[in-house]
């Protein structure tokens, strides 16, 4: 482990060895500074299977290095999972269609409203996921492909979405930050076209039209949603009602998704941004108030239940650990680096939060 470590290290400072342990090293820097060498120094040490992270104790730079086990699905796994999640979203899509169409008294044309429903799912989820796989591969970082969960009769949208199962940590703040961001920013682009598209698909009818027996009404909706209706996206008359889209609807229940993923708890994509803008234990302290606020919101507002929920979902799974946060723990965000990470993480959370209507 020395022979591989020691002459990346050596190439940009003096360096001591302070402690050595089964796949495990500390050095301090003894003559000139890593910091600014660390994107290189990470770059070459991942590639060969080591994490290091930098830190200053007592006015000292001190590197340690973790040897990282090698893991992961197969190549077949992956392709498979995919596969199913396609299937599953196209099932799902195809159910929503048949009991949309049956709310509109037509018993043909169900290909097309199945195909919209499976592409205002796919593209945003692959999006998002996209963004972050390429966030981590610009910076050296090892990254699997994404991991599809196919839920076909359980998930409104045929999927519980994806996780990409990074080893390493990301290299500084920055990376924290753009990691962050990144998915929760081009899916919820993807999300807010198709959901203006897919909304003007959505026909306007008095209740006594519908050929259904009862239709559920939804209590909420993104604020994107409602600003768009507001806008008179879909124009409504006395006394009428929006029958929505299947894909219209899939857009909305996304972005309510993304919305969820953004809130500022654990490993969730939230917590990633705040944990880059604030410290770990800023972090630790938002990440269990966030959940106990939105427990008392549910209880006083039975529409966001499943916020509440999920919020106690998110912080039981991950919520409790520390956040480690990134490898560099010396780097810092510019002042005009930090306001625009949260200019547009707030930007992100006011586009995708419930409300009521």
């Amino acid at each position: 482990m020395r022979s591989e470590v020691e002459p990346v290290l050596g190439r940009y400072c003096s360096i001591a060895l302070t402690y050595e342990g089964p796949g495990f090293l500390e050095y301090v820097v003894t003559g000139g500074s890593l910091e600014p060498f660390f994107p290189e120094v990470f770059r070459e040490l991942v590639k060969a299977g080591y994490q290091p992270i930098l830190v200053r104790r007592d006015g000292q730079e001190v590197v340690r290095i973790f040897k990282v086990g090698v893991g992961g699905f197969s190549r077949f796994t992956y392709y498979a999972l995919a596969i199913a999640t396609v299937a599953a979203i196209a099932f799902t899509g195809y159910l929503n269609s048949l009991s949309f169409l049956e709310c509109l008294g037509e018993t043909a044309g169900v290909a097309l409203p199945t195909a919209l429903f499976t592409v205002s799912v796919l593209v945003p989820l692959a999006l998002h996921e996209l963004g972050h796989f390429l966030v981590s591969r610009a910076t050296g970082t090892p990254t699997p492909l994404p991991l599809f969960i196919p839920a076909p009769a359980v998930s409104p949208l045929g999927t519980f979405g994806a996780v990409i199962a990074v080893r390493f940590l990301p290299r500084d703040r920055r990376t924290l930050a753009l990691l962050g961001l990144s998915g929760p920013a081009v899916g919820t682009v993807a999300s807010l076209i198709a959901m203006l598209v897919t909304l003007r698909l959505s026909p306007t009818l008095r209740p006594e039209e519908l050929a259904c027996p009862e239709v559920t009404p939804i209590g909420f909706v993104p604020v994107a949603t409602y600003l768009a209706i507001r806008a008179g996206l879909i124009p409504v008359g006395e006394g009428e009602i929006v029958l929505l889209h299947p894909a219209a609807l899939a857009s909305m229940i996304l972005l309510l998704i993304h919305f969820a993923n953004l809130l500022p708890i654990g490993q969730l994509d939230g917590g990633h941004v705040v944990r880059s803008l604030t410290g770990m234990n800023v972090h630790r302290v938002v990440s269990l108030a966030v959940p106990a606020v939105l427990v008392v919101l549910a209880v006083l507002i039975p529409t966001y239940r499943w916020l509440g929920f999920f919020a106690v979902l998110a912080i039981l799974i991950g919520g409790f650990r520390p956040h480690i946060g990134y490898a560099n723990q010396v780097s810092e965000l510019t002042a005009g680096e930090r306001t625009l990470y949260a200019l547009l993480y707030v930007l992100l959370l006011a586009l995708t939060a419930p409300v009521p209507i």
